[in-house]
């Protein structure tokens, strides 16, 4: 392992990269690989967790909309409609709340659905709604800048993946690369670290909002809301990795401008 690392050290120093940066880059994107495992790994929790509570009923057997809709209603937001969301909505968007539409929108999996998953998410979107009609800065803003969530924390895996590939492949040297390849990098890495700053604490808002409804209504039982509670942790986790892994993709952005410069003022003396 030792070996292989002075080696690694020395193919970037050959082309007239520092030692110290070397190193530093070298073990960044190790960390940064262990960090998109690991990140993969959670999105795929999430989703077990989220599906295999969407084929547990709740004892209640009242629907997620039908539940949603009296909870927005004791809010006093009766003018918040809760519906199916479409095709491209639910790719895009997923579960979500909009305000310029005053519509929570669920996707077709939970939509009309009696599941612990259904109800949680349901009331988690009250949640929020509650949240941005009360004029919370944070959430108004996440969602004025919901376009950019296309770019947010589930795509930041393969986009980071994809830009390692393209260092690797396409330039054929670990550190160079085009400008416009490291401007779209930027913006995208930007665009994901911005959403995802925001999803975080608005995110966990909604859950904590979601679980004091639940509780309040009893309409979930003491077993069934530790199903749930499981799938907003879960959600959180992921979130979480996504971040740092978001982080250590700037970081590794950083060293390898840095590299490129080296590598440049090498080959120019």
């Amino acid at each position: 392992m030792e070996e292989l690392f002075e080696r690694a050290i020395a193919f970037f120093t050959d082309k007239g990269v520092t030692r110290g940066v070397a190193i530093a880059y070298i073990i960044v994107s190790a960390l940064l690989i262990v960090m998109a495992v690991i990140a993969l790994i959670m999105r795929i929790i999430v989703m077990y967790k989220y599906f295999d509570g969407n084929k547990m009923q709740t004892s209640g057997g009242r629907t997620c909309m039908d539940v949603a809709r009296q909870a927005l209603d004791e809010a006093g937001l009766k003018d918040v409609k809760v519906k199916r969301a479409g095709f491209f909505r639910a790719l895009f968007f997923g579960n979500s709340y909009s305000l310029s539409k005053k519509t929570i929108f669920l996707r077709g999996t939970i939509a009309k659905k009696s599941s612990i998953t259904a109800v949680g998410i349901a009331m988690q979107k009250v949640g929020i709604a509650k949240l941005i009609n009360s004029g919370d800065k944070m959430a108004l803003t996440r969602n004025r800048l919901q376009v950019i969530s296309l770019f947010g924390p589930i795509l930041l895996i393969p986009v980071i993946l994809i830009g390692a590939i393209i260092d690797i492949v396409l330039f054929r040297v670990l550190g160079t690369f085009s400008i416009v390849a490291m401007v779209v990098d930027g913006v995208i890495l930007f665009a994901g670290i911005v959403v995802t700053l925001l999803n975080m604490p608005v995110e966990k808002k909604g859950n904590n909002m979601a679980l004091e409804m639940i509780e309040k209504s009893n309409i979930l039982t003491e077993e069934e809301k530790i199903v749930i509670r499981k799938v907003f942790d879960a959600y959180m986790m992921a979130y979480i990795c996504e971040f740092i892994m978001a982080i250590l993709r700037v970081v590794q952005l950083i060293l390898e401008i840095v590299m490129n410069v080296q590598i440049s003022n090498s080959s120019k003396e």
